[in-house]
């Protein structure tokens, strides 16, 4: 090759050479601004991510804030409702225990009442018990009898209790006293008045006994007969081993028969005739029991034989030496 064509040769190579590089810096040029435009759709889409991503983050932050603060108010809604409802148990506990205070509280007043009443009651009976002349402190008993003593205490009405029963010992032996002084006299009225109170102060069983017979004997007499069947029967079935009970189950037999209990007034002159068969109402007893027989079996209640009327006319005679020794002597 000619030296003129040699450095053409270099020159054209370094151009070549030259014009490749310039094409190799054109395409790195473009391969770097293709580069950064996508670095920079990335950056973009990287701040649209983020941008997002924020907008996410404070709607997810306004969620967790609202529903915090919904949970904030229904714990408050929650507690208060709790503490409202504590507090309204709370209060109809302590209304209720209020009124249950105050009904003991009225109830021990109403006690307190009555017991102050009651104890004036008691104080007015004791005075008539202790302060009336003769009989009339049986007004006492009286009233002792329509007094409420379970408002007193117990040593009140032990009180109350031992000065009636002092006072139906004292007035209980003086009427059964002049009960059998008025049946000695015959007056059986006062005999009806004096042991019908006697009776009434429930007193012994043996002076309960005697004024049975003796009060009676007195409703026989007056012909009361439906009153001295009770008497005497207590006394006959009460006071076997008395002497004038013989005398009593014939008096109990009329009155039986004057009833128009006829199968009774047989049956106790059986028992009669069974028991005493040396009376001395022997002949009493037979027309009795005849008489009490026919009356039975539909024959006149009114026939009683003369022998029994004269019988039964022995009573006056008898009665003041019954009342002399009394029925048990």
């Amino acid at each position: 090759m000619p030296p003129s064509e040699q450095p053409k040769t270099d020159l054209e190579k370094e151009l070549s050479e030259l014009r490749r590089e310039v094409i190799e810096s054109r395409n790195l040029v473009i391969k770097t601004d293709n580069l950064l435009k996508n670095l920079h759709a990335e950056v973009k889409a990287v701040g649209k991510r983020h941008e997002d991503f924020q907008k996410r983050q404070w709607l997810s932050s306004a969620v967790a804030y609202t529903l915090f603060a919904v949970l904030a108010v229904g714990g408050a809604v929650l507690v208060n409702g709790a503490r409202s409802s504590s507090n309204t148990n709370e209060r109809e506990r302590l209304e209720k225990q209020v009124a249950d205070l105050s009904g003991q509280l009225e109830k021990q007043r109403a006690d307190s009442t009555s017991h102050l009443t009651a104890q004036r009651a008691a104080n007015e009976v004791y005075k008539m018990m202790t302060t009336l002349p003769g009989d009339e402190r049986l007004k006492g008993i009286d009233a002792l009898v329509k007094l409420d003593t379970q408002k007193l205490s117990s040593l009140e009405r032990q009180a109350l209790n031992d000065r009636a029963a002092i006072l139906r010992r004292e007035t209980g032996d003086a009427a059964l006293e002049r009960g059998k002084i008025a049946f000695r006299k015959n007056e059986m009225p006062a005999v009806v008045e004096n042991l019908s109170r006697f009776l009434a102060m429930n007193p012994q069983e043996a002076d309960a006994l005697d004024a049975s017979f003796f009060l009676g004997t007195a409703y026989n007499q007056l012909r009361q007969h439906e009153k001295a069947v009770p008497l005497l029967a207590r006394f006959v079935e009460g006071d076997k081993k008395s002497k004038t009970r013989d005398y009593a189950m014939l008096l109990l037999a009329q009155s039986y028969q004057e009833t128009g209990a006829f199968d009774k007034a047989a049956d106790t002159v059986r028992d009669a005739l069974a028991t005493y068969p040396a009376t001395q109402y022997l002949s009493q007893f037979r027309g009795r029991l005849n008489s009490a027989k026919r009356a039975a079996s539909g024959g006149d209640a009114a026939a009683v034989p003369a022998a029994v009327r004269a019988g039964f006319a022995f009573r006056t005679v008898c009665k003041g030496s019954i009342a002399t020794r009394g029925p048990g002597s």
